[in-house]
């Protein structure tokens, strides 16, 4: 077995097959599912690391393997773990009604649950009714209400759409507002 340093992120491991004998390794079964060869390449790429230099705490390993007669080459590449972004789940979701009629029947079945939500508005845009909750997902028992009279159309993007582009019927806690004269 030959180690080398090919650069400030990469090494070549040279096994030979007197190499892949004493590792019990075979070139077709090595791969991340077989728990026997996954442990062994893990070793191999520690070791190689350790004698060049190269450090893997807090980085990614990528190993390549390539078969040469009965033995194969091992090239390893650790690079710097890139950092992921999360996207903040968004805080409002927003429901399209295709009438009046649907949007007025939704309203009157949410007033007559137990709950109450405050951050909600109802806006018109395009022939179409909108209720906007500020709130990332409402409680089952609103969405299955909902989902009777209406469609789910997204979340702070759609939202911010309607607001913008909508005309308000009613800015704050449209379903009580509205309710109100329903009931």
């Amino acid at each position: 077995m030959t180690i080398n340093r090919l650069d400030g992120q990469r090494v070549l491991v040279v096994l030979g097959g007197k190499d892949m004998s004493d590792f019990a390794l075979d070139f077709e079964e090595m791969d991340m599912e077989n728990a026997h060869a996954r442990k062994i390449l893990l070793r191999l790429t520690r070791l190689a690391c350790r004698k060049t230099g190269i450090s893997l705490s807090g980085k990614r390993v990528h190993i390549e393997a390539l078969t040469v007669g009965e033995g194969c080459y091992l090239l390893v590449t650790v690079q710097r773990r890139s950092r992921r972004y999360r996207l903040k789940r968004s805080g409002s979701c927003c429901w399209q009604f295709q009438d009046v009629t649907a949007f007025l029947g939704a309203v009157e079945a949410l007033c007559r649950l137990p709950y109450r939500l405050a951050k909600n508005a109802a806006y018109t845009l395009g022939g179409a009714y909108y209720l906007l909750f500020g709130y990332p997902a409402v409680p089952k028992a609103l969405r299955h209400v909902l989902g009777e009279f209406a469609e789910a159309k997204g979340g702070a993007l759609k939202c911010a759409q309607v607001r913008e582009q909508g005309r308000v019927i009613c800015a704050q806690n449209a379903v009580a507002t509205i309710g109100e004269y329903l009931i």
